[in-house]
């Protein structure tokens, strides 16, 4: 695909993207997102099949942007303990800023789960390998007792499962003034988890 298209594209979810966010998707059309963007309606089903396609392709472009913040963040710490709780503290930091797009897009999410499995599945996996990877980082830095790589995969398997857990109900009681303190005790259980 040349520049051109990339650019009709991103302009094409830019536009469609505020739409979802301010109406969700069931009351979204594809004659608004092309006015929105300034195309006409034939050119958006050039790029796109249908309004689920735009719909994924900005779900996936904000999940590679959450991943990618998630992934600079990480980096950012020295230790494995520290990379976990800058983790799980962004993770939870993005979903407290993103809580209002839940609550717009809660019906059309319950409406599309079967087609978001696989957007949510391929997210999941990403962020199981960056567990993985900070379990790893900790064990060659004598900072976790040792484990077997099949641990390792349990153990980051179980973490990305605790986080969601604690996502939804955060979403659920829209309590997030308890998030840091919640994360505090989070992560004091799997460090000594972790180091014994």
């Amino acid at each position: 695909m040349n520049e051109k298209d990339e650019l009709v594209r991103k302009e094409i979810l830019d536009e469609a993207q505020k739409l979802f966010r301010h109406f969700g998707w069931a009351k979204t059309t594809m004659e608004d997102i092309a006015k929105a963007a300034g195309k006409g309606k034939s050119t958006l089903y050039y790029y796109y099949k249908s309004k689920d396609d735009i719909f994924d392709a900005v779900l996936t472009r904000e999940m590679d942007e959450v991943f990618r913040t998630l992934q600079e963040e990480v980096n950012k710490a020295q230790t494995a303990e520290d990379k976990l709780r800058t983790l799980c503290l962004t993770r939870f930091n993005i979903l407290k800023k993103k809580a209002n797009l839940y609550t717009v897009i809660k019906g059309d999410i319950e409406a599309n789960i079967p087609r978001l499995r696989d957007l949510h599945r391929r997210y999941e996996l990403r962020e199981i390998s960056l567990v993985r990877n900070i379990l790893r980082f900790g064990l060659e830095r004598k900072e976790f007792a040792q484990y077997a790589a099949h641990d390792i995969d349990a153990i980051a398997f179980a973490m990305v499962c605790a986080f969601r857990g604690l996502e939804v109900g955060l979403l659920v009681e829209n309590n997030f003034a308890a998030l840091e303190g919640r994360m505090d005790i989070i992560n004091n259980i799997l460090m000594r988890g972790l180091k014994t």
